[in-house]
C-alpha cells in the first residue's frame, strides 16, 4: 500500500492565497446551529484571520426567507456566501437556492448545480472541489476510468459524480441499498468514499491495482478515523489517501479559495 497525502497541495494552496490581496468577503450565514456547525463556523473564521480576509458571522433565528435574502443580497455580488447545514428545522430553501446573487462558496445555489453539468470545477461543493483538486495533483486521467463513490448528498457524492461524468469518467454511485457492492468496488479503478463510518471497508472489498480516497471521518477512542479498515489493505498494492493529511485538510483551504475564482 503506499500512502499518499495533501501536503504538497496545501502548501500550494496557502501560498497561492497568502499572495492574493482579498478585497471580498465571506458571509457565514446559520440558523440554529448546533455544535458541528459551530465548529466548522470557527474553522472557517480561523482560515479568515490568516489569510486577512473579512468575514461576517450571522446568525438567523425566526426570520424570514425575504428577510435572510435581502440581507445576503445586501452585499457586493463579489463577496461570497456559505449556508452552513442543517439550516433551521428543515424548511424549504428553495427561494434562497433560486435567488441568491452573491459568489456562492459551496454549490448552494441552483445556478451551481447547474454549472457543474458543464464540469466548471469552481462551481463545486468545497470539499468535492478538494477531492478534484487532489486527483489534477496526482496527475489521474480519468477519462474513461471506472469511479465507485460511496456517498448519495448533494454535498459530495452527486455532485462529483456528475462533474466526473462530464469529464468522460464512467460513475456508480452506491448506497445503503445497492446490492452487490464488494462486486462493484473491486472492479473500479478509483474508489471514493465519504459514508462516515469508521473502518467500514475491509481488504474484501479492494483489489490490486485500486486508488482509494478516504473522505469519511468519524471518531473512535479519541482519533478521527475514515471509511477504510487500513490494517487490512496494508499488504495489497493500492494507492491510498486517508484522513490524515487527507482531503479535510485542505477543505476549508479550497472554500475561501472560491472567493478568487
Amino acid at each position: 500500500m503506499e500512502i499518499l497525502t495533501t501536503k504538497k497541495l496545501r502548501e500550494e494552496l496557502i501560498n497561492k492565497l497568502k499572495n492574493h490581496h482579498f478585497d471580498n468577503k465571506i458571509l457565514l450565514i446559520s440558523k440554529q446551529a448546533n455544535e458541528e456547525v459551530i465548529h466548522y463556523k470557527e474553522v472557517i473564521k480561523k482560515r479568515c484571520d490568516e489569510f486577512n480576509i473579512t468575514y461576517i458571522d450571522k446568525v438567523f433565528e425566526n426570520e424570514s426567507q425575504e428577510e435572510i435574502l435581502d440581507f445576503i443580497n445586501s452585499y457586493d455580488r463579489k463577496d461570497g456566501f456559505i449556508i452552513l447545514a442543517p439550516f433551521g428545522d428543515g424548511e424549504d430553501l428553495s427561494m434562497l437556492k433560486e435567488n441568491i446573487k452573491l459568489r456562492d462558496l459551496d454549490s448552494f445555489t441552483y445556478k451551481s448545480l447547474g454549472k457543474i453539468f458543464d464540469g466548471k470545477k469552481e462551481s463545486l461543493p468545497a470539499t468535492v472541489r478538494a477531492v478534484v483538486s487532489f486527483m489534477y495533483s496526482e496527475k489521474i486521467d480519468y477519462r474513461g476510468k471506472n469511479i465507485v463513490v460511496a456517498n448519495n448528498t448533494n454535498v459530495i457524492g452527486r455532485p462529483l459524480a456528475i462533474y466526473l461524468a462530464a469529464k468522460r469518467a464512467s460513475v456508480t454511485i452506491i448506497n445503503s441499498l445497492t446490492k452487490n457492492p464488494k462486486s462493484i468496488i473491486k472492479n473500479s479503478d478509483i474508489f471514493i468514499s465519504a459514508i462516515g463510518k469508521a473502518e467500514f471497508f475491509d481488504k474484501t472489498y479492494f483489489s490490486d491495482g485500486s486508488f482509494i480516497i478516504d473522505v469519511g471521518t468519524s471518531y473512535k477512542n479519541g482519533k478521527i478515523i475514515g471509511d477504510i479498515d487500513v490494517n487490512s489493505i496494508s499488504d495489497l498494492d493500492v494507492k491510498y489517501l486517508g484522513s490524515k493529511n487527507g482531503i479535510g485538510s485542505i477543505t476549508t483551504i479550497t472554500l475561501v479559495e472560491g472567493l478568487i475564482y
